[in-house]
């Protein structure tokens, strides 16, 4: 009767009160509980139930740790080793990753999730060869999904070869590839005409893959916020003033900008200084605890006065921030790369006065083709070269208001800069950061990277090449008229 009243809970998305009867129920069962792997126990699942309870309620280590426990009781347990690492990659807690995936295979060697995962890892700390054998394995298993294709081309300039394409075709032709897979037919065709400099037909099939996933794939939700609703109420949301202010005293650096401009590169090179900081990505943790907390208010506002409760906030931020071990606020210093933040700004001047916002930069004209050209599938606005350019439309208008607001508290930096060393000890020293003489040699740093640079980025510092993306220039003539600024 106890289960099924928590099952019940969990059903109802109450989370919190699901949370309090597990603990009370293993609190009152635990000689039982804790009989390792007995056929006789039917409750030898409960800390896996507990662990996904504090999954939903962001409590990330005590998810961990309740799958640790999970794991002394059904040690051969793949799903939950491999949930248990997957969240370890999520908070860049990556000590144990590798280890625990290959425990995983030495258990099921076939098994899919956490041979892909592996690749994952291995291309995100730039070991390339590891990641390429284990997608290869992959793809023996699968040999019919594209996705295996897809992700060794990214690695892989010299995958796709005649024979490979020919191979790939084949499938493209006999495996009846789900519509939702359409788009990665579409764009693996369009890298083959790119290899070939068939520049026409690169651009077909590119636009098709494109069309395809936002047919088929995109989060129509998350295009309406980034395109309808956040560009338009982010100077507006009422911010009720923070009496508890637990996060006033962390000294928090955030790289904002667009996609493809030099974000990564500027983290990494941060990242080389020997000042005692904490580097978290693309944690998102802003937006998130923005939209899950406010969701309807957001999305269901027809005045869109929004009132954020700041002392609420940033209990849910400190959460979250928690989840990156990091429980001390004091002068404690974060570098967080979540680019979409410049919507945020007041509000995360309201609740890191000391924050810092460096701002990364490129020829527009190369960032737009970049953009199209990579296929974010993250990024629910970055599918159609319109979308793209009505994005850094507002981004550019933004990023300007905040400038002139907050002056002192942003810094820009260009691509073509990080040649420049005197450029980049300015910035270290904008942030507070020891210099690094050394800056550049952070491609043998092996910090996990999961975004679409994670390849480029483990290459020495090259000059810019302007000629990269001319002969794509003429795609962005038709929103000259209307955006000034492309030309």
């Amino acid at each position: 009767m106890e289960l099924k009243n928590i099952a019940n809970l969990i059903a109802q998305k109450k989370f919190s009160d699901a949370k309090t009867d597990l603990i009370q129920f293993i609190e009152k069962h635990k000689a039982f509980i804790n009989k390792k792997s007995s056929k006789e126990n039917n409750y030898k699942n409960i800390y896996y139930t507990l662990s996904q309870v504090c999954k939903q309620l962001n409590e990330l280590e005590n998810s961990k740790k309740y799958l640790q426990k999970h794991l002394q009781i059904n040690s051969l347990d793949c799903e939950a080793l491999l949930n248990l690492t997957n969240l370890q990659l999520k908070t860049l807690d990556i000590k144990d990753i590798e280890k625990n995936y290959k425990k995983i295979l030495k258990i099921n060697k076939d098994y899919l999730p956490a041979i892909v995962n592996l690749a994952i890892f291995y291309e995100g700390v730039g070991k390339i060869n590891s990641a390429k054998k284990y997608y290869e394995k992959a793809k023996k298993l699968e040999p019919n999904n594209l996705n295996f294709h897809y992700n060794l081309i990214r690695i892989d300039p010299k995958y796709l070869n005649s024979q490979k394409i020919t191979s790939i075709k084949e499938v493209i032709k006999n495996s009846n590839v789900p519509k939702e897979k359409e788009f990665l037919a579409d764009f693996i065709l369009s890298k083959h005409h790119e290899i070939n400099k068939d520049y026409v037909n690169e651009i077909k099939f590119l636009d098709l893959s494109h069309q395809n996933f936002l047919k088929f794939n995109v989060n129509k939700k998350a295009q309406e916020y980034w395109s309808k609703i956040i560009p338009y109420i982010h100077n507006k949301l009422i911010l009720l003033n923070s009496t508890k202010q637990t996060l006033s005293n962390m000294k928090p650096i955030f790289i904002i900008g667009l996609p493809r401009s030099g974000s990564t590169l500027t983290e990494l090179i941060l990242s080389t200084s020997k000042t005692t900081k904490h580097i978290l990505g693309e944690s998102n943790i802003i937006n998130h605890s923005l939209i899950n907390n406010y969701n309807d208010k957001l999305f269901n506002n027809v005045e869109k006065k929004i009132e954020i409760d700041l002392n609420y906030l940033e209990e849910k931020i400190a959460m979250s921030l928690n989840n990156f071990k990091i429980s001390s606020f004091d002068n404690t210093m974060i570098i967080d790369k979540s680019l979409e933040n410049f919507f945020y700004v007041d509000l995360i001047i309201k609740i890191f006065p000391k924050a810092k916002f460096i701002i990364t930069e490129r020829n527009l004209k190369d960032n737009i083709i970049g953009i199209y050209k990579k296929l974010l599938l993250e990024i629910p606005w970055a599918h159609s070269i319109h979308d793209i350019v009505k994005y850094i439309d507002n981004y550019k208008s933004i990023t300007d208001f905040y400038k002139k607001k907050y002056n002192k508290n942003f810094i820009s930096i260009k691509l073509v800069d990080f040649k420049n060393s005197t450029k980049v000890k300015n910035l270290f020293k904008f942030c507070d950061l020891k210099f690094n003489q050394n800056y550049s040699n952070f491609k043998n740093n092996h910090q996990f990277v999961n975004n679409a640079s994670n390849i480029q980025i483990r290459n020495n510092l090259e000059n810019y090449d302007r000629q990269k993306y001319k002969k794509y220039f003429h795609l962005l003539d038709r929103f000259k008229d209307k955006f000034p600024w492309i030309d």
